[in-house]
């Protein structure tokens, strides 16, 4: 009796043993923790049917198989693309490093999760914060060919109306693929950084669904109707025409860009131009000093009642989800003039 009893309860250990092995590495740990644990909890195991040769032996490559397929698991974690910006994990079938060459568009880069794989940025990239640490290829004017050639990017992000002509021809003939990343209108901001994530293979921020709903409830909560001069610089006065997004900003607050007839998108203006305009509210990215030549002349309604909404800057000139921000800072301060 003794001798039955040892036998079945050996024969009911291996049964438990084979039936947990197998289920373990059918569906293998996700992370180091559970990894640690399966190994330990497989040693116990064997130690239950040491008695028996050949179970042991079965056991034996059922854990190789299960471990090997644990490390197999890790490594592909290790290999995921990790964005610093908004902390999630992208598992790529590869994964597409890419270059930016303007500041907004290493902005959408990142919001479009391809942060990790960013190998470098324009000059004047500074944001999010973890952009700083990429590697500078140039600014609008002049590249650094031999770095870029260096580092070997998948894809290249430009913008047709930023980048130079010969710049894009350059890079195109020592054989980089380019893709145009263009913005005309704000809803062009959500498109652009779903675009950049098809190309790289990523996941957006939440961020971007919500970026056209909130402004639609800004535009519909504008009850001003008063006109404003985009001024983007002081001398000469640049300002936009009502074609460009920074028009459709300003009009998402309830105001009507004076220069919205220019035949450019962008063009500098003459004092003369703007006191002819009477604008009754400036949009500044600085506050208005003593020095500027605006405040000389106390006729412009928006110098007399002292209606000068200031933006900040990058928010406000660069195209990326921070816009809707500057929207929102535009709409309350001219609500309280």
């Amino acid at each position: 009796l003794r001798f039955k009893a040892k036998y079945k309860l050996q024969f009911i250990n291996q049964s438990i043993a084979l039936k947990t092995t197998i289920a373990i590495c059918l569906n293998p740990p996700q992370n180091t923790y559970s990894i640690y644990n399966t190994r330990s909890y497989t040693k116990i195991l064997t130690i239950l049917v040491i008695q028996n040769t050949s179970i042991i032996l079965l056991l034996s490559i059922l854990l190789t198989a299960c471990n090997n397929s644990s490390e197999s698991t890790d490594t592909k974690n290790n290999n995921n693309d990790i964005d610093s910006h908004n902390g999630t994990i992208n598992v790529n079938l590869k994964l597409i490093t890419s270059i930016s060459l303007a500041p907004h568009l290493t902005e959408l880069v990142y919001s479009a999760g391809g942060g990790g794989n960013l190998l470098g940025v324009s000059a004047y990239s500074n944001y999010p914060e973890n952009a700083l640490t990429k590697q500078i290829i140039g600014d609008a004017f002049h590249l650094n060919l031999e770095l870029i050639s260096e580092l070997k990017p998948d894809v290249i992000f430009y913008w047709h109306n930023g980048t130079p002509l010969q710049t894009i021809e350059q890079l195109k003939s020592l054989g980089f693929n380019l893709e145009n990343i263009d913005i005309t209108y704000l809803a062009d901001i959500p498109q652009a950084i779903q675009q950049i994530a098809g190309t790289l293979n990523t996941q957006p921020l939440a961020a971007v669904e919500s970026f056209l709903p909130q402004l639609n409830q800004l535009k519909q909560q504008a009850h001003t109707k008063k006109t404003a001069l985009v001024q983007i610089s002081d001398q000469p006065i640049y300002t936009v025409s009502g074609n460009h997004w920074m028009s459709e900003a300003i009009e998402a607050c309830g105001l009507n860009n004076v220069f919205d007839d220019l035949s450019s998108l962008s063009a500098a203006v003459t004092l003369e131009a703007v006191v002819l305009k009477m604008p009754a509210v400036i949009v500044r990215l600085e506050p208005l000093q003593a020095e500027n030549q605006l405040t000389q002349w106390p006729i412009i309604p928006a110098v007399a009642n002292q209606h000068i909404a200031v933006l900040e800057a990058d928010h406000f000139t660069r195209p990326t989800l921070r816009t809707l921000s500057a929207i929102k800072s535009l709409c309350q301060q001219v609500n309280n003039f």
